[in-house]
């Protein structure tokens, strides 16, 4: 059994006449602890869930204007990424050319260097 709340001693006391001690005990610990405490209405919950619904929706516009920087961010990265593919397609093709110059340059020199020493000998 529930200890009555001081000032609704009375109460308890007719409850407990007319519902006998159990049921009065369950019925008074759905009351407020203390006399004259506020109890939400319906219209404070769904006034309440209204402005969480805003907040909510606050927070989720964030989340859609982080999502789109997010994105813009990608982008960038996917234009860096071709400008370094660009790069590096470059850089294979000088040194292609370096290499075939080299060899080419190395060649006539090997084929000067035979011919001198065919004249000399």
């Amino acid at each position: 059994m529930a200890t009555p709340t001081p000032g609704l001693g009375a109460l308890y006391a007719r409850l407990e006449e007319v519902l006998g001690s159990e049921h009065a005990g369950t019925l008074m610990t759905y009351l407020p602890p203390q006399p004259g405490a506020e109890l939400a209405t319906k219209a404070d919950i769904i006034e309440l869930g209204e402005r969480m619904d805003r907040r909510f929706e606050h927070v989720d516009a964030r989340f859609a204007q982080m999502e789109r920087q997010f994105e813009r961010v990608d982008h960038r990265f996917e234009q860096m990424e071709n400008r370094f593919h660009a790069v590096r397609d470059d850089l294979r093709d000088q040194l292609k050319t370096y290499t075939l110059t080299t060899v080419g340059a190395m060649t006539a020199l090997t084929a000067i260097y035979a011919g001198l020493l065919a004249v000399i000998a």
